[in-house]
């Protein structure tokens, strides 16, 4: 298993936990901010465009469920989500007929009645909003080396400062060499978040992956206390993005700083993972002052923390989960496109059992290689 983010290290784990050899392979420490899998909150949600996203993240919240069990502690933070939008709005209006269809419980509120129940937002008569209960919070920083303990508890071993110098394939296997040591293995995953466009370049599978760089900021509300979990939800706007109608950005109660959290989504310059910048950019927290100013007047106070990610996108924003072609023991999970935490898990479980016994019930047909080669 190469890569020792949110999906290796959820693979790592259900792999161990289910009884086979597992050594899981990470260029950095474990818990790095370097990638994809960082920071202290991550939005696991039921509303979504495709109804395929809604029924794997049904299934998400119970192996999150699973796994809190078997930690014996508490890892999902209910509060609650807002989606805000324009009736019309077409990707708006798909998250809205994707819960219709999977019967998902949920309201759609007017303005006045999303004042109602949360005074802090203002917002025009043409706004919308609809109200999913379920909807929570993950903390990448605690879950991703949970996951790498836990199956190292299971019987992993588990390698980190072990970066990948090279990796040749045959039919038998691959040979992975790192700056810790050569290794020789029978079945391999694949997950390396913002590196997968050249790692998999180097074995022979070109795909359409790019890096962008994005941007959140946590702003101190004029008071904290109406912005705590259980007294505000997490929300998330849809507008017009330079990608056409989409969602514009996304945001948090406090939690893990003391101050709102607030994200654009898919609005970042091109990088890659080894010239990204980790500065923020000012312009962008004015941006993101700009969208508190506008729905939640009294939260856009100063800036108390701001940092980078990465996105890995592919052309669809559909992730990538399936075996190489020609390769069949070779299991691939990458381009996750910013919105792939909540289904860490999930993920893991789908790549071991790919891994395991080449194949998976999970509907993963929206996720396959084919899409690529059929363009």
């Amino acid at each position: 298993m190469v890569g020792g983010g949110a999906m290796g290290s959820a693979a790592a784990y259900q792999l161990a936990r289910a009884g086979s050899p597992v050594l899981l392979l990470e260029q950095f420490p474990i818990g790095h901010e370097r990638g994809a899998s960082h920071g202290h909150s991550r939005i696991i949600r039921l509303s979504y465009e495709q109804p395929t996203y809604v029924r794997l993240s049904q299934e998400a919240y119970r192996l999150w469920a699973e796994l809190e069990l078997d930690a014996g502690e508490k890892l999902l933070v209910k509060t609650g989500m807002v989606d805000l939008g324009k009736r019309g709005h077409p990707a708006f209006e798909s998250c809205i007929a994707s819960m219709q269809e999977v019967g998902i419980d949920h309201q759609i509120l007017t303005g006045r009645e999303l004042a109602g129940r949360y005074p802090q937002f203002q917002l025009g008569q043409e706004l919308v909003a609809v109200l999913q209960a379920d909807a929570g919070i993950l903390n990448p920083d605690y879950l991703v080396p949970l996951m790498a303990r836990m199956a190292a508890g299971h019987g992993a071993a588990v390698v980190d400062n072990a970066p990948v110098r090279s990796i040749r394939l045959d039919d038998r296997g691959a040979g992975v060499e790192t700056d810790r040591g050569r290794y020789r293995c029978q079945k391999l995953i694949l997950s390396v978040g913002p590196w997968a466009g050249p790692v998999l370049q180097g074995i022979g599978l070109s795909l359409p992956l790019v890096v962008t760089q994005e941007q959140y900021a946590f702003f101190k509300p004029a008071k904290p206390e109406n912005y705590q979990p259980g007294r505000f939800p997490i929300f998330a706007y849809y507008g017009d993005t330079p990608h056409g109608p989409d969602l514009e950005f996304y945001g948090f109660p406090i939690y893990g700083l003391p101050g709102v959290k607030i994200a654009r989504h898919h609005r970042g310059p091109v990088t890659t993972a080894d010239s990204r910048s980790f500065e923020a950019d000012p312009a962008v927290l004015i941006d993101l002052r700009g969208y508190l100013e506008s729905f939640l007047p009294d939260a856009w106070g100063e800036v108390i923390h701001a940092k980078t990610c990465l996105y890995t996108n592919t052309p669809d924003r559909h992730f990538i989960i399936d075996q190489m072609p020609g390769y069949p023991h070779v299991v691939i999970a990458a381009g996750f496109s910013g919105h792939g935490f909540k289904f860490a898990i999930l993920v893991g479980k789908i790549v071991a059992e790919l891994a395991r016994s080449g194949r998976t019930d999970y509907p993963i047909d929206l996720f396959s290689l084919t899409r690529f080669r059929q363009r």
